[in-house]
């Protein structure tokens, strides 16, 4: 291969062999990329790289400074390649082709990256500029069978598709160069069976099939079509065939449907043969289906069916491109399958043939994109060039892989920007009008137009895109009432949610190890090192668990709402697995290899992600002893068919396992699909001897099902008399004397908001989003510790800490020369991994020392949690057990309180 930094190829004639001499080659084995080769320049900060970058703590903050360093380069905001390069690059081989008087012979790329162009001993073959099919050239009839093959593969930005789409951007499998996949000489029949379009028809049980047969002999011919497929009579037409293309239409008919449940294929034999001989076989396999949009629902084969998706990124760490063998796409769905869901949105890029094959064999529902993201930068401006491309590359894709069942949504792209709705609306329209197979919609995210088959909208999701803070998870208190009901009402047809979740977790550094091939975890090695730098490198663990138990908490209300909601059409989350650009996004229950973190397995994630899931409308999670606690009950019925005499039974479990209260909430009830009520359940939450946490559990008879609610329990009234512990806000020389003579205080304090506390995790990540609060994922509790005596709580945040949170300020406790561990620690964002605290006690002089930055004393009446948590904190204060283990001084802890005011 010969790099063509200067683009001067073309015009100095490297297809011609001889103008190739002297240059510098490298070697490089094909199927494979110049970045899997080695080849190419060094990455360094001067690197251009393909993609948006919205934070600045790279590039201004001190904090970063050492990785910036020529000589320890590490970017922190995506998956780091050794080398790069971009531009041209001529491929070059030497190869024998076999003379063929009754044949053609055509040359397969099947997934180059970008255009290429071909020449053979010098002869230009043509050029393709697809991202998404293979690049197919036909070799020119006469040629010697001595031939010099030239390829130039370009992967520079062809055509303006947005430099944080998927198909080309560095935030995920980078703008690689190379061809990877089938690279072959096929052999083409003058007499040939073109293309083959299956159109299914459900009322008939039968699929047409549109068989194109190219004849290139100089003279007419009768020819035949046979189709045979096991244990069928076989469809046969025969007619002549003109010096042209002939369309032959034959019907098979008696074809089981396909979907989900039973993806049930036939597998065609199409043969071409005349009089004389059989002259050319295509094997296919296809399945019969339909999908229809009607009202707010959609209907796979007449029955309403509900989209339980994922985003797929083309993130594929170890090679960059997509693999093109089927045994990673059967493991990457089989891992989806086995955490609830059905279907796969692939984010503006489109698979590879193997993709398609293994979703047709598993039932599995596929929304495909064209390769394209027209924002941040770029936009639809009038450009009736890329508007051309756009049309002629979803036409490219529907002739590729339109035949297969799984193939059932096509968008445009995603979250388009500029002239978008008139140029969007005519290819939704269009496609919608001229092909049925599939429901079509303008692009992933907006804009919502009529002409869409169905929408894909943010607006049915718990937190929109900067709403931070005062999102419904962040500013209200907890319930599982609220659905998206009326938001579906405001748009036509079905809805889908756009990118529901979000939800982060801290890094798990263990995974380092996997990063083995073309892209390297340099991110994570800056914050791991930033961590360590911190002093907390030996928490990383803890974070993890903490934090992924604060995540499950985020996904479960979020999916359960989605489910909650009637009229809603399903949702796609990003994501199930990570998303290792836009900053470093760690959203996902699985990494970037599809593999479990350790703190949620597949059937956790199916009690509120599957096709069956009971679901408990609860207005609060707070309760007092005696009160009613009431739920309506609902089924969320999408399996393979209505559900008959079916028993619920309900059971309130007590905080170490036992069963406090249960029975039969209903028995033989009939359950249509659809979400359904099934009854309200009423209940006094018991006289407990203390506060505890309570599980509300549902189980289903059949199918086997299980769901589980956390509420909490408080007594009616508690003591909340401080006695001997001086409780101020005050840190001023009547306090301090308190301490100095050894005597015991709780401190208030404000905390700080440099960093944005709240409950739920981080959503995106900080860079990307511009430090959208908050800015913490969830908080590690020292739950074993005496002060926590009176107040239930895990080692990790629940619903009860959002009263806690909501409203405080962490304190943060970098930099104190006596180490600290506080008793309540807020996870920081991984790009600044602050130590932070809201709750700590120490020794000062010969007294004793709480500080806490939660809001413990104000409208206890109504606080329920807050005023439990103060009781728990004056009980252990006035125990001997309040025996701090560390010591500071009164110039520490004024040090620390100054910075938490700067900081506010």
């Amino acid at each position: 291969v010969f790099l063509d930094r200067d683009d001067q190829g073309i015009k100095q004639r490297w297809y011609e062999i001889e103008h190739l001499k002297g240059r510098k080659a490298y070697t490089i084995d094909l199927p494979g990329s110049l970045e899997l080769a080695g080849i190419g320049d060094p990455v360094t900060a001067e690197t251009v790289w393909v993609g948006s970058q919205f934070g600045d703590e790279f590039t201004t903050d001190p904090l970063y400074e050492p990785y910036r360093k020529a000589d320890a380069f590490r970017f922190p905001y995506w998956l780091q390649p050794e080398t790069r390069y971009i531009g041209p690059a001529w491929y070059v081989k030497h190869i024998t082709l076999p003379i063929q008087e009754d044949s053609l012979w055509q040359l397969l790329l099947e997934r180059p990256h970008w255009e290429t162009r071909v020449w053979m001993n010098g002869v230009f073959l043509g050029s393709c500029d697809s991202l998404s099919v293979p690049h197919r050239y036909e070799v020119p009839s006469g040629m010697s069978s001595s031939v010099a093959l030239v390829i130039r593969v370009d992967n520079r930005m062809i055509h303006e598709v947005g430099p944080n789409a998927h198909s080309i951007s560095d935030q995920t499998q980078g703008p690689w160069n190379g061809i990877v996949g089938q690279l072959a000489l096929v052999r083409i029949p003058k007499l040939s069976l073109g293309e083959v379009r299956i159109l299914p028809n459900v009322q008939r049980s039968s699929l047409l099939c549109m068989i194109d047969v190219a004849n290139r002999t100089g003279y007419e011919t009768a020819v035949t079509i046979r189709i045979e497929r096991e244990g069928k009579a076989p469809a046969i037409l025969t007619k002549p065939t003109a010096c042209a293309t002939t369309v032959f239409h034959l019907e098979i008919v008696d074809v089981p449907l396909w979907d989900e449940y039973d993806p049930a294929l036939e597998n065609l034999r199409v043969v071409l043969e005349t009089e004389q001989s059989l002259v050319e076989e295509k094997l296919i396999q296809v399945g019969l289906r339909s999908i229809e949009a009607k009202g707010k629902y959609l209907f796979i084969n007449g029955r309403q069916t509900f989209l339980r998706g994922t985003v797929e990124c083309c993130v594929f760490p170890k090679t960059g491109h997509p693999p093109m063998e089927e045994p990673y796409w059967d493991y990457l769905f089989s891992q989806s399958r086995k955490f609830g869901l059905n279907h796969l949105r692939f984010h503006s890029w489109c698979p590879p043939e193997a993709a398609f094959a293994v979703a047709d064999r598993m039932g599995f529902y596929l929304q495909v994109e064209c390769p394209v993201w027209k924002n941040q930068g770029v936009a639809f401006d009038g450009n009736k060039v890329f508007d051309d491309w756009l049309f002629t590359e979803s036409q490219r894709i529907v002739a590729e892989y339109g035949n297969h069942p799984s193939f059932l949504l096509f968008a445009s792209g995603n979250e388009p920007d500029g002239r978008d709705k008139e140029v969007l609306g005519l290819w939704a329209s269009s496609w919608n009008q001229r092909d049925g197979r599939r429901l079509h919609t303008s692009a992933s995210g907006w804009p919502a137009l009529e002409e869409n088959a169905y929408q894909v909208l943010p607006q049915p999701r718990i937190q929109a895109w900067g709403e931070g803070l005062a999102s419904r998870i962040n500013a209200l208190p907890p319930e599982t009432c609220t659905d998206y009901t009326a938001i579906c009402e405001q748009y036509p047809g079905p809805v889908v949610t756009h990118e529901m979740g979000q939800w982060c977790v801290f890094p798990d550094f263990s995974e380092m190890g996997e990063y083995t091939g073309y892209l390297k975890p340099r991110n994570f090695e800056v914050f791991y090192d930033i961590l360590a730098r911190r002093g907390i490198a030996d928490q990383a663990d803890r974070f993890l668990e903490a934090s992924g138990f604060q995540q499950m908490l985020c996904y479960k209300e979020e999916i359960e709402a989605a489910m909650r909601t009637r009229n809603l059409a399903g949702f796609q989350l990003l994501a199930l697995t990570d998303f290792p650009g836009q900053g470093t996004a760690l959203e996902g229950v699985l990494n970037a290899f599809w593999q479990e973190k350790g703190y949620c397995s597949g059937e956790q994630f199916r009690r509120f992600c599957a096709d069956v899931v009971l679901l408990a409308r609860l207005p609060k999670r707070y309760y007092t002893f005696g009160e009613t606690l009431q739920a309506d009950i609902e089924l969320a019925n999408f399996g393979s068919s209505d559900l008959a005499k079916i028993e619920v039974n309900w059971s309130l479990i007590g905080e170490h396992g036992g069963l406090l209260a249960g029975g039969v909430l209903c028995s033989g009830h009939h359950s249509l699909r659809g979400v359904h009520s099934l009854a309200t359940l009423s209940l006094s939450i018991p006289e407990l001897a203390t506060a505890q946490k309570l599980t509300l559990r549902l189980t289903l008879d059949e199918p086997r099902r299980e769901n589980a609610w956390d509420v909490w329990a408080f007594p009616k009234a508690v003591d909340l008399e401080s006695r001997d512990v001086l409780v101020t806000r005050a840190w001023d020389e009547a306090s301090q004397q308190v301490l100095l003579s050894g005597g015991k205080m709780l401190l208030l304090t404000s905390g700080n908001t440099e960093v944005a506390l709240g409950f739920s995790s981080v959503f995106w990540n900080t860079s990307w989003t511009g430090r959208q609060a908050p800015h913490t994922l969830g908080m590690v509790v020292d739950a074993e510790h005496p002060v926590f005596s009176a107040f239930p709580t895990e080692h990790h945040s629940n619903w009860q800490w959002w009263e806690l949170v909501h409203g405080s300020n962490a304190m943060v406790l970098d930099g104190l020369a006596t180490d600290i561990s506080a008793l309540v620690q807020p996870i920081d964002t991984w790009f600044r991994s602050h130590k932070l605290g809201l709750l700590f006690e120490c020794s000062v002089g010969r007294g004793r020392l709480m500080v806490c930055s939660m809001d413990l004393t104000s409208d206890l009446e109504h606080r329920l949690v807050a005023r439990q948590l103060y009781h728990s904190v004056l009980s252990y204060m006035q125990s001997q057990q309040f025996n701090p283990g560390c010591t500071l001084s009164l110039e520490e802890i004024d040090a620390l309180l100054a910075v938490q005011e700067t900081r506010a």
